[in-house]
């Protein structure tokens, strides 16, 4: 950190104390300076006369390093319309003139070596040239944007880059080609303190530099672009994402609400409360920004009965942090999904983000239940989530006159043997079939799924279980089963009317398996796509365990492979965009063949039964269980209960498993 730099000084021992002497070398407060002109080529008399006049000359005599704070750095984006604070390190009680273009802004340098001058707000455009002298010193920034800055924050599907979301290779490329897209990426770590240094340079939007950046992020960037207010103005995009983490660990240290401690959510690696603010949002702080957009909750779904105050106080505390009361705040409303956090569906975590947008005009919502099929924690399908946001974005911070939310409800009543929900504009189905989703129940809350019939913008909803409704519910659940949307395509988000508390209970469907049953061994996929029973002589090879079965390891947990089909009568796929499993069966033997079409090297993993004795070294294995036997072939090692497969990027591996004995 530069600031960390102020104590240290060229100086000598006064009073028995060192003071020690610049720690100039590879500082950060120097790395981004291209015109520093200090060349010194001492001889061994001006080195005795500098060190004479070294111990005689006072402390402050001598000039610290002329820079800007590690903040600035060439290619950044900083905020247009909006008055910039530009800091740095200069010679101690000295004079510098810091200039943008013909704009020209002298400041005083404090006596701990330090600078601040404010300059007037610019509009979008660009590149420019930063520069500060003390006369006799020039430091330069070059290629500084002015436009608008976007935050991109929060867990995993945040975090989840570009090369691993659905479409990532056309958006890289598409994004690639906008020379006024810049990035930031912060480095994912936490702080006891508040940090200055970002830790992180601005970069050119490049298929190198977008490959791990936020995926959601990047294609709100891309599609602000369909605005034509937007064509040319530069822009700036934060990703500041950790995944696995809980939304106290972004707070200010301090400023959560009053909330029982038994209440608050971990972070993993040990992350505490405020520490991840420290360091990943507070050094962002320093500097206007457009908006924030926010993509968490996973790790809080346990809890919802307090996100809805820990959420809208985030939004309030960074408003504070960056000192713009009107900062807007958009919020990912969690996707479906199949599983569940501390035994409750992600119905009631949707519920409490809804409950935190409604706490501030300046905090919008962003509806994406029905952007995947929910069986995987980490869907791959992210560009629909940003296009979502840019929409939200360009009706609400640029004035576009666009459709960017799906229905509205305005009115619901209970008409003797129906619910009328009454919305703001004309709804159908997203599918051309009968409206789904809604659900009514009378006084004892014991909901049925409904009828529903549409006029317009005006459901009523029936049922012959509930014949005095009072209540209804939409879109509720993990796995909502819903189909309202509006004329742009925007689906209704979900609402319940009832106050029940929430219940661990759900239905959950499951995706379709397949099951091939030979003489010699049956095997069926499971809920991830992946293969979760193999039997042989009437023995259970696989683990029954959670995660077991086949798996392909990624960084946000096992990926999933949700395209399930038989391509033969004797064979099966499963893949996703990148990787595919086809097994060929026949009476006695499988070939099981592993694809990757990306670029990087993934793993298939085989779990096995505890039961199962595995004897040889790879690449060929002996599986035994009982009199039963299998022969493994084209396996990479051997691990404890488990065999793995090494399959590089563009590559294909296969594996033979034989039914040895039954």
């Amino acid at each position: 950190m530069w600031t960390r730099f102020e104590k240290y000084r060229i100086g000598r021992r006064i009073d028995g104390a060192l003071i020690p002497k610049p720690a100039r070398e590879g500082h950060p407060a120097l790395k981004n300076q291209t015109s520093m002109n200090l060349v010194l080529r001492p001889t061994k008399a001006s080195l005795r006369i500098s060190l004479a006049l070294l111990l005689a000359a006072p402390l402050g005599a001598f000039a610290a390093p002329l820079g800007f704070s590690p903040l600035f750095s060439p290619g950044m984006v900083l905020q247009r319309d909006a008055g910039i604070v530009v800091t740095g390190l200069g010679p101690e009680n000295g004079s510098v003139t810091v200039s943008l273009g013909k704009l020209l802004q002298p400041a005083k340098v404090s006596p701990d070596g330090t600078w601040r001058v404010e300059l007037a707000a610019q509009p979008a455009g660009g590149p420019h040239a930063l520069e500060v002298s003390d006369g006799s010193t020039t430091a330069k920034i070059d290629d500084l944007l002015f436009g608008d800055v976007w935050v991109c924050s929060g867990q995993s599907n945040m975090q989840m880059g570009l090369d691993e979301a659905l479409g990532g290779t056309a958006m890289i490329a598409n994004a690639g080609a906008d020379q006024r897209l810049r990035l930031l990426m912060m480095p994912k770590a936490g702080a006891d303190k508040p940090q200055a240094d970002p830790g992180a340079k601005w970069s050119h939007a490049t298929p190198e530099s977008l490959r791990k950046f936020s995926a959601v992020a990047a294609s709100f960037a891309l599609h602000l672009r369909d605005d034509p207010k937007l064509k040319d103005v530069p822009l700036g995009i934060i990703d500041s994402s950790f995944g696995g983490t809980a939304i106290e660990a972004w707070t200010p240290e301090g400023t959560l609400p009053a909330i029982p401690e038994k209440e608050i959510s971990g972070s993993m690696f040990g992350i505490g409360p405020g520490h991840l603010f420290h360091r990943m949002i507070a050094p962002l702080t320093a500097t206007p920004i457009k908006g924030a957009l926010w993509y968490q909750g996973e790790a809080n779904a346990g809890r919802p009965g307090v996100y809805a105050s820990l959420l809208a106080n985030l939004a309030e505390q960074w408003r504070k942090q960056w000192k713009q009361p009107e900062l807007p705040f958009f919020v990912v409303q969690l996707p479906a999904y199949s599983g569940n956090g501390g035994g409750l569906d992600y119905g009631w975590l949707r519920e409490a983000q809804s409950k935190a947008c409604e706490a501030s005009p300046h905090n919008f919502l962003a509806v994406t239940h029905d952007t995947t099929d929910g069986f995987d924690l980490h869907p791959v399908e992210k560009e629909e989530i940003g296009r979502r946001l840019s929409l939200l974005a360009r009706k609400a911070v640029y004035g576009s006159d666009i459709v960017a939310n799906g229905p509205r409800v305005k009115d619901v009543k209970a008409e003797v043997d129906r619910m009328v929900v009454v919305f703001d504009g004309p709804v159908k189905s997203s599918d051309g079939k009968e409206l789904r989703g809604f659900a009514i129940a009378g006084e004892d809350g014991d909901y049925r799924f409904a009828t529903a019939t549409v006029d317009g913008n005006r459901v009523a909803l029936t049922s012959p279980g509930v014949p005095a409704p009072k209540t209804v519910r939409f879109a509720w659940g993990g796995l909502p089963q819903a189909n309202v949307v509006n004329e742009a395509g925007l689906p209704a988000a979900p609402f319940r009317t009832d106050t029940l508390e929430p219940r661990s209970l759900d239905f959950q469907p499951l995706p379709v398996t397949y099951r091939l049953a030979g003489p010699g061994y049956q095997i069926e996929t499971g809920e991830l796509g992946h293969i979760s029973s193999l039997v042989a002589g009437g023995k259970q090879f696989l683990s029954a365990e959670p995660g077991g079965g086949t798996s392909i390891p990624g960084g946000f947990g096992p990926r999933s492979l949700p395209a399930v089909r038989m391509t033969a009568p004797n064979r099966i796929e499963c893949r996703d965009r990148e990787a595919c499993l086809e097994i060929a069966c026949k009476d006695d033997s499988m070939e099981w063949t592993i694809t990757n079409t990306g670029g990087g090297e993934f793993e298939f993993h085989i779990a096995l039964s505890d039961k199962v004795v595995v004897t040889g070294t790879a690449p060929t294995v002996d599986l035994s269980r009982g009199n039963a036997k299998l022969r493994v072939e084209g396996i990479d090692r051997v691990e404890p209960g488990k065999l793995v497969a090494k399959v590089p990027g563009r590559q294909t591996c296969r594996l033979k498993l034989t039914v040895v004995s039954k």
